[in-house]
């Protein structure tokens, strides 16, 4: 491929993942730092590392703070407000990505962006 060829490419992508994103901005009221922290909790909640069996693993705030490199208090907020939105779950053991078809839009853009590589 050519450089012009791998622009182009790389400029639908960002197209389709803005998509994503204001579509979440708009459907849910969050802002971008929360639809990242929302992702991020997915990717913990389904680790692959856990075998081909499919395991939701609840996420303490600690060790998702350790993952995005959030503060505590800030990442404990923005859950709150997450929740508030129905899109994560708190639980006895952490917390959970509850609206997964959204979570598996953002997950489906990233697939796209690893696949183009």
């Amino acid at each position: 491929m050519n450089d012009m060829t791998d622009i182009m490419g790389s400029a639908r992508f960002a197209s389709r993942f803005f998509r994503v994103l204001n579509s979440l901005k708009t459907r849910f009221g969050v802002e971008f730092d929360e639809i990242i922290i929302f992702f991020g909790l997915g990717r913990l909640n389904f680790d692959p590392g856990q075998g081909p069996m499919m395991f939701v693993k609840p996420v303490n705030i600690l060790s998702l703070s350790e993952f995005l490199v959030i503060p505590r208090e800030t990442l404990r907020r923005k859950l709150l407000r997450l929740e508030e939105k129905e899109l994560v779950q708190r639980t006895s053991y952490g917390y959970v990505v509850k609206d997964v078809a959204s979570w598996r839009r953002l997950a489906d853009v990233a697939t796209s962006l690893d696949e183009a590589q």
